[in-house]
């Protein structure tokens, strides 16, 4: 009996010994795992995003449209809830790996966390190729419309039937005297033609949605206004020099945020780019300010971009800040708040959240940005190894 239980306590001691040893990991291995994740993502841009922007040149030539805002009108013809699904279940994805692929400094990794992580990275790979095959269908169902309908206006109509042949004209008899003319009853008026200008002319009193008046009922959520902080004024003056001249649009979203959420406590100014067809990266830098401290300092953040953005882009962005009473508190992930998305133009503002803070990064130049791209943003103090 004696040697069964021994042989049963040595098996036990090596596979304990074994999954000890399966189970050591170390950063290094987190931030592999987190590269080769981001690799695969990009080799499916460089291999689908070729093959979208030849598909978006012909819907270009069969719908006739300009250089400028091609791309943008057929990713617009395309938009459907399926990508709306593939475009949410990737942000998710993305936060994940983020989550499970960060290492605390100092602390023992976990490694089950890792394997969760490659799990995670895999289910992406298989999202973003399902989505973009499912791209590559609907812009080819889309130009097979367009060149269909350029077909039908381009076929010349059929020639009317010729009418009767009759006597050559000749000079208009002379109608006989009035006495003699048979009496007639009164011709009745041709009935009235409906007017297509007076039935399609717009309704000058309708003026639309007024975006720039909407109430914060529109946000569920949202905390009281702020009353300290930074005066509209002055981040009006501190965009001046930074996004240029201040339009409209930018004037705008600016007022919106300060309807919604009051004075902000804090704000950062700095640029951010990325290159995301399908799946990517997005990398800012930039400097924050706050009204209770002297001392401005560098900040750093990232975030998924997995929206259908047409190569490298990179815009000057404003975020304002609100309960923020230290400045290492941005130093977290911030998630956005749904039904905050508001833009003007070619600028616009999601409220994000983590923690007690709220900020609204304010971007110009957003384009199919906004809305698909807000899936969360993380600040650091140092740029980080971890490209989500």
């Amino acid at each position: 009996m004696r040697p069964v239980v021994c042989i049963i306590a040595t098996l036990a001691l090596v596979v304990s010994l074994r999954a000890a040893e399966a189970a050591t990991c170390t950063a290094n291995d987190f931030a592999a795992a987190v590269d080769q994740s981001g690799a695969s993502l990009r080799a499916l841009t460089l291999e689908a995003q070729p093959k979208l922007q030849e598909r978006m040149r012909r819907y270009k030539a069969a719908k006739k449209l300009g250089d400028d805002a091609y791309e943008n009108t057929a990713l617009d013809a395309i938009r459907d809830k399926k990508l709306d699904e593939f475009d949410k279940k990737s942000s998710d994805l993305l936060l994940t790996v983020d989550s499970l692929g960060r290492v605390e400094d100092g602390a023992p990794p976990d490694c089950a966390k890792l394997e969760k992580m490659k799990t995670a990275a895999a289910e992406l790979n298989k999202v973003i190729k399902a989505k973009s095959d499912y791209m590559l269908r609907r812009l080819d169902e889309k130009i097979a419309e367009a060149e269909r309908q350029a077909g039908q206006q381009t076929t010349p109509p059929a020639a009317p039937p010729k009418p009767p042949a009759t006597a050559e004209k000749s000079n208009p008899p002379v109608p006989p005297p009035p006495a003699k003319r048979a009496a007639t009853a009164p011709a009745r008026p041709a009935p009235a033609t409906p007017s297509w200008t007076a039935d399609t002319k717009p309704n000058d009193a309708y003026t639309g949605p007024n975006l720039a008046m909407r109430g914060r009922g529109d946000v569920p959520g949202l905390p009281p206004l702020q009353e300290d902080g930074y005066t509209i004024d002055e981040i009006r003056s501190a965009t001046r020099g930074f996004f240029g001249t201040i339009s409209t649009n930018l004037a705008s979203v600016i007022e919106h945020a300060f309807k919604q959420m009051g004075r902000p406590t804090g704000y950062v100014l700095g640029t951010e780019g990325g290159g995301a067809f399908l799946a990517g990266l997005r990398f800012g830098k930039g400097k924050l300010y706050m009204r209770s401290e002297r001392d401005v300092r560098d900040v750093y953040w990232h975030g998924p971009s997995v929206g259908t953005d047409v190569g490298a882009s990179g815009s000057r962005t404003l975020f304002l800040i609100y309960r923020m009473q230290s400045p290492d508190d941005i130093y977290r992930t911030f998630t956005g708040i749904d039904g905050s998305a508001y833009f003007v133009g070619g600028v616009g503002l999601t409220l994000l959240k983590g923690g007690p803070v709220i900020m609204a990064p304010i971007r110009s130049g957003v384009g199919m940005r906004l809305g698909a791209n807000v899936g969360y943003v993380r600040f650091t103090d140092r740029p980080t190894w971890n490209p989500f």
